[in-house]
């Protein structure tokens, strides 16, 4: 009786493959993504486990060379343009390109399009760290997005654009350099559920005047209406009703 009650065991013992995709993708989602491709290996089924990753947290740390960089490129175009990628939903896009290797009158073709194709994918957590390498204007435009996150970044003149983010709850901008500050007020006010706002060493800066006097021909620098915390280099009128306020360096 023992030996065919451990027989029975045996029969119903699964290998990983046997678990459902949700749970697969789930599992490859907590790993690098270059630990994560190298599960295609195993078989056709991996490959399309990878293009299906509901979060994606990618960088360019590997990247060395030239060589480097042509396979990340391909990495990348196989993650964000592959027909099953299409079909899904990314909660969570980070991008992260710091190698010195990166040309911004060539490569930010290749940015623009992978972000185009996140913002495309109903994303609601998106990370970028582009190393001044310029931004492209789409993505203040996804109605999906809750959570935007921007350190090191050139935002490209927003005159022609209209800005729109109406999930958007949490703002955080690090060393990014808009072509003047009304271009950085028109981001503000076009996230009206806007709760966290943290701006640091933006440029070109809040100057101490456009803080204080609150008029411009738009109706910039009223406050925001709903925000709940706020760390700024200047303490300009738009977030005058804020209820949790740091000034850096104050």
């Amino acid at each position: 009786m023992e030996n065919e009650n451990n027989s029975k065991r045996k029969n119903t013992t699964n290998t990983i493959n046997d678990f459902h995709d949700d749970i697969l993708t789930h599992i490859i989602s907590f790993l690098p993504i270059k630990d994560a491709f190298r599960t295609t290996l195993l078989s056709k089924r991996w490959v399309l486990l990878c293009r299906s990753l509901p979060v994606l947290h990618i960088n360019d740390d590997g990247v060395k060379n030239e060589k480097d960089l042509i396979q990340f490129r391909q990495m990348l175009d196989a993650v964000m343009f592959s027909p099953r990628s299409q079909d899904s939903t990314h909660k969570s896009f980070k991008l992260t390109c710091c190698s010195i290797l990166w040309d911004a009158n060539v490569d930010c073709f290749n940015m623009d399009k992978w972000i185009e194709a996140a913002t495309g994918l109903r994303v609601e957590y998106l990370y970028l760290h582009l190393f001044e390498n310029p931004l492209t204007l789409t993505i203040f435009c996804c109605k999906t997005l809750v959570v935007l996150h921007l350190t090191d970044i050139h935002v490209p003149n927003m005159f022609d654009c209209s800005l729109h983010l109406p999930l958007l709850k949490i703002l955080y901008l690090f060393s990014v350099r808009f072509q003047d500050s009304v271009d950085f007020t028109k981001l503000l006010y076009g996230c009206p559920k806007l709760d966290c706002l943290s701006t640091l060493f933006v440029e070109p800066a809040v100057t101490t005047f456009e803080a204080n006097a609150g008029i411009t021909a738009e109706g910039y620098f009223n406050p925001l209406s709903n925000l709940i915390s706020a760390v700024v280099d200047v303490p300009y009128k738009a977030v005058s009703n804020v209820k949790f306020l740091s000034v850096f360096g104050v």
